[in-house]
């Protein structure tokens, strides 16, 4: 009988040395290859088999269709024009990681199903925290630790489900919420990330009982108008259980009040969730550390993702709990055929109960090998050239006649629009995305449009920011 499905090692390191040689030109053309995809919807389909195929082909085949069928159809995150939402940077050092992590092929939902998925991820989540500055709570050697999510949507969902149960004691795991009988009341900047949103829809609580909290001048949520809220609800008898304080929003990269609005949490006993997404990254800096964690050593759970600004490529959210029981006894399920003697020892830790998802890939090599193979301090460098060229180009705007800064510099994420309105602005955003070689999205701040510029893939330099203040400034 033929064993066709199978391949020897010998063909696999000669197909992998072929890949890796068409990945690294492909990273190589970052820079001269147009950023936005020119397909229209279903030209990809179009381009591709619709039978399945049946019989092999070789890989230099797939590579050649991958080139012609499907990189027009790709949008050039890596690009050093690309400006637009946030950085999704994936480092070599860190693909190295994925790489192997798909080779070991390890299945990390409990501990017996791979204690190096575990173990190497607990200590890469340590040595994150160390990076970051993060306080001593969330380590393992208490009560807190950390874990590796696909996405910060997954972990605030992850935290809010903790949440609810703790403030019902269970009840609502075992009979769901009762929104008439116990309103439940969740919390965030009116700036906050849409996934705290989804997360009280997922979690069953209801959009009613949502309450974002209106924001100050620096569009940050402020602990006094928090507090306002809460106490309002309060009196008509809602019990509040969750509040998300945002470090760099998605929009314009404001940092709530996050010491204050700790001491407002702790007062009422709220689960605070600290969402620093894109911004947490900055924290490898020591120039910048101490206004990213500010109130962490106060927060139940604090959230970061290595896969934006950092290079860990996606997908790669960091989580840090300082009690992790309530978030595994909301998430665990245990039936017959997970159950062993390490998990029954309580010695261990068995991942599948820290998030939705059982089966879990071993994400932790890749921060492993970044952490290991370009270090902290190449970060922390990193971080501090993409602020200096962000801080280049608030220069160059304050210099253009007709555009000026929609809300204050966060970091490397500046906001601008044009003078004269949203038409005005839309008209050198289009400039800037029809250059070919820039990339920049929108927001909305205090209901005007507006361009955000964020700085931060691993090849921009300061000639590529001169680029895109030449187009604005000729767009203006």
């Amino acid at each position: 009988m033929s064993r066709a499905w199978r391949t020897s090692t010998e063909a696999f390191e000669r197909d992998a040395s072929l890949v890796a040689k068409w990945a690294a030109q492909h990273m190589q053309e970052a820079a001269t290859a147009p950023i936005w995809s020119a397909c229209s919807p279903g030209d990809l389909l179009k381009s591709l088999p619709e039978a399945c195929p049946s019989d092999p082909v070789d890989v230099e085949t797939v590579l050649a269709e991958l080139k012609s069928h499907i990189v027009p159809g790709l949008v050039r995150w890596d690009a050093p024009g690309w400006f637009a939402w946030f950085p999704s940077n994936a480092h070599p050092h860190a693909l190295l990681g994925d790489l192997l992590a798909s080779c070991l092929g390890q299945q990390g939902m409990l501990w017996l199903s791979s204690p190096a998925c575990t173990e190497v991820e607990m200590r890469a989540l340590s040595w994150l925290r160390q990076a970051l500055g993060l306080p001593d709570r969330f380590d393992f050697d208490g009560v807190g630790g950390g874990v590796i999510q696909d996405t910060a949507s997954s972990a605030v969902l992850s935290c809010l489900v903790a949440a609810r149960d703790r403030a019902t004691q269970g009840r609502a795991r075992r009979d769901g919420v009762d929104s008439a009988a116990e309103p439940l009341t969740v919390y965030a900047s009116g700036e906050a990330h849409s996934s705290v949103l989804k997360a009280v829809h997922i979690a069953g609580i209801g959009a009613r009982q949502f309450r974002p909290v209106p924001v100050g001048p620096g569009q940050g949520m402020s602990a006094e108008a928090f507090k306002e809220q809460l106490e309002a609800d309060m009196a008509s008898g809602a019990r509040p259980i969750f509040c998300c304080a945002t470090v760099g929003s998605t929009g314009c990269g404001a940092i709530d009040e996050v010491e204050e609005i700790a001491e407002v949490c702790a007062a009422h006993d709220i689960w605070l969730h600290v969402d620093a997404a894109w911004a947490g990254t900055a924290a490898v800096s020591d120039a910048f550390r101490p206004s990213i964690i500010a109130g962490a050593d106060r927060a139940d759970s604090w959230c970061f993702n290595p896969h934006k600004w950092m290079g860990a490529n996606f997908d790669c959210s960091c989580l840090w709990l300082a009690d992790r029981r309530p978030l595994i006894d909301a998430m665990s399920v245990t039936p017959e055929y997970l159950r062993n003697d390490p998990t029954e020892s309580g010695s261990v830790i068995d991942y599948r109960d820290w998030h939705v998802q059982l089966g879990r890939r071993f994400r932790a090599l890749k921060i492993w090998l970044l952490l290991r193979c370009t270090g902290v301090k190449a970060l922390g460098a990193m971080v501090e050239h993409h602020v200096e060229l962000s801080k280049l180009l608030e220069r160059r705007i304050a210099s253009i006649a007709n555009i000026e800064l929609a809300a204050p510099r966060s970091l490397a994420l500046v906001c601008l629009r044009h003078v004269d309105g949203d038409e005005a602005t839309q008209r050198v955003l289009d400039a800037i995305n029809q250059d070919g070689a820039l990339a920049a999205t929108h927001c909305r701040i205090d209901g005007a449009k507006a361009i955000r510029i964020a700085i931060g893939t691993l090849a921009v330099e300061q000639e590529h920011v001169d680029a895109l203040a030449r187009v604005i400034e000729l767009s203006a």
